[in-house]
């Protein structure tokens, strides 16, 4: 990423190993993924373009948090299940890209150092990034954010799209996620979220939550969460479950960070699946 001048920036991240099963061209060698590829005009403070292949303003963890800042080793479901899947066209886990457009921008400086509001409205093919679009409907997604004092943050994104089934019917699914975040660097972290993903005439009807609270200590940063999802169209999904998470992060310099979660899920008793237990530990390079 960069500065072209002082009204323009880019971004491009590409994922050399994508891993994902059967995603080789014709000689069996693995394609590159492109996650990030975009440029921004920024032309002023309260007005911004964006265009390209960009991160959708879906929640915190999938637009103001990377996996460099996340305080865990996982994301939580919100946004894998939620801001990185399209249920009917594309029913993965994917990197919550999208190709479009979207216009941004902050208003109202406090003179203290931030703005009170932010905003994000996008327009975008909604099929996920690398993947063609397969109908004429497009995603229209809006998100607003409110820092009423420094530290903190209230948001609220919602996102209208109509994808086809197997049939080749428009089935409209809209995606809704709301939460408030504070984060002081030298002291108290906590957020709270709450999305779900919905439609009236297909087969989706999912929502999660989590709260997360730590502690920002010099380079150590102890930290809890609860987070829950909850499947209602597929009641034996492992997906409904409640999952209590303990780790900390160690910051060994600016570039360089270790991570230990210690995670334990108790699932719905209609899942009929035993609780389980999960240990990750995470080093985290960045340049």
């Amino acid at each position: 990423d960069g500065n072209v001048g002082e009204k323009f920036d880019f971004r491009l991240q590409i994922e050399a190993f994508n891993g994902i099963a059967g995603s080789t061209n014709g000689n069996g060698q693995k394609n590159i993924q492109v996650m990030d590829a975009f440029a921004t005009w920024k032309i002023c403070p309260e007005f911004k373009v964006r265009v390209g292949q960009f991160y959708t303003p879906l929640g915190y963890e999938n637009y103001d948090i990377s996996p460099a800042t996340l305080e865990s080793v996982d994301f939580s479901n919100i946004v894998y299940r939620i801001a990185c899947r399209n249920p009917y066209e594309y029913n993965f886990v994917d990197y919550g890209r999208d190709l479009g457009i979207m216009f941004m921008g902050d208003a109202f400086d406090s003179g203290k150092g931030f703005r009170y509001l932010h905003y994000d409205v996008a327009l975008t093919n909604g099929s996920e990034q690398m993947k063609n679009d397969d109908n004429a409907s497009k995603d229209l997604m809006g998100a607003i954010t409110v820092r009423p004092i420094k530290h903190m943050m209230i948001k609220a994104a919602y996102n209208w799209g109509e994808y086809s089934n197997a049939a080749g019917a428009y089935l409209p699914m809209n995606r809704f996620i709301a939460g408030a975040w504070y984060n002081n660097p030298t002291g108290l972290d906590v957020r709270a979220e709450y999305g779900m993903i919905k439609s009236d005439k297909g087969n989706v009807d999912e929502a999660g939550a989590y709260v997360l609270a730590g502690w920002h200590a010099g380079k150590w940063l102890p930290v809890v969460r609860w987070d829950m999802y909850k499947d209602s169209k597929n009641k034996t999904s492992k997906n409904n479950y409640n999952r209590v998470l303990a780790g900390v992060s160690y910051e060994v310099c600016k570039n360089f960070k270790l991570q230990a979660n210690y995670n334990r899920t108790f699932y719905n008793e209609e899942v009929g699946a035993d609780d389980a237990n999960q240990i990750q530990v995470m080093g985290i390079f960045k340049f």
